[in-house]
């Protein structure tokens, strides 16, 4: 049997007992680096007001590192459920984004929250040809392109379609509506003159808008009417912690900043302004 000399074996200890801290401290190492780390998925209509809520949070909680995707809350939401994708958070523009990903099980039902809400407008190119002055109007016959977004996917077609048939229209020009895939080729039809009219989330008319940018519309584009306001109703949209989620708790505190006062005062500014035909 080897013998080790008496100085040898005190290192050989002083070793052994340096690999056993080294597991445990190399793994709470790793831990504190995912607990002080947020990925989140947020859609393009609430960006500017999510940018300025963020340096608030970075403000308060500077050791938190916040990483974001952002773009159409479809294609972000098909990230997840189609490409693997699996932010800590995933905010969504209304019920139909988040949907399938409660369905599939990727977020709990109980686990989202309303965050701000949304209406849908009604807008014509900057010119208005057909002069088109208020919903009614979209029934004359010289009116004969109207866009909105797929009803099938999209909150705001969905909301718009049921709006009309409240409104006894939708039967009248129904025939005469162009669906889109997302809300953004509505607004780029609108605005590049395409259609005679198109409806879209009032967000979308400040998808190119950055953090603390006054917010007006667009000048090429006139908002006739937010149809909402005829039905006395409003689109939620959701913030939403993923089951897969690794950073649950600094997730949990990061959900309740988006909804504490200070971020509501934001989003307020954002969603809450009148902006009908400013030009």
């Amino acid at each position: 049997m080897k013998r080790f000399l008496p100085g040898v074996n005190k290192i050989l200890s002083f070793l052994v007992i340096l690999v056993l801290l080294a597991g445990p401290c190399g793994c709470g190492a790793k831990k504190l680096n995912q607990e002080k780390s947020l990925s989140i998925f947020v859609p393009c209509s609430i960006f500017a007001a999510f940018c300025e809520i963020l340096d608030s949070y970075k403000a308060d909680n500077p050791a938190v590192k916040v990483s974001f995707d952002t773009g159409n809350t479809i294609v972000l939401m098909r990230k997840i459920l189609h490409k693997g994708a699996r932010p800590d958070i995933y905010i969504s523009t209304g019920p139909l984004e988040i949907e399938p990903l409660i369905k599939n099980g990727l977020i709990a039902e109980e686990a989202k929250t309303v965050l701000t809400s949304d209406s849908i407008i009604l807008a014509t190119p900057a010119a208005n040809f057909k002069n088109i002055q208020d919903i009614s109007d979209l029934t004359r016959d010289d009116v004969t392109s109207i866009a909105i977004p797929d009803p099938s996917t999209n909150s705001s077609g969905r909301f718009a379609v049921e709006a009309l048939k409240e409104l006894n229209i939708w039967d009248k020009i129904k025939d005469k509506v162009i669906f889109t895939e997302f809300g953004r080729h509505t607004r780029n039809y609108i605005m590049e003159g395409k259609i005679d009219a198109g409806i879209i989330y009032k967000s979308c008319l400040y998808e190119d808008l950055r953090a603390y940018d006054e917010v007006v519309a667009p000048k090429d584009m006139v908002v006739v009417r937010d149809i909402l306001k005829e039905t006395n109703s409003r689109i939620p949209s959701y913030i939403a912690i993923l089951k897969t989620s690794r950073n649950r708790t600094l997730a949990a505190g990061f959900v309740s900043y988006m909804t504490s006062e200070k971020a509501k005062a934001i989003l307020k500014k954002w969603e809450g302004k009148e902006v009908l035909n400013k030009q």
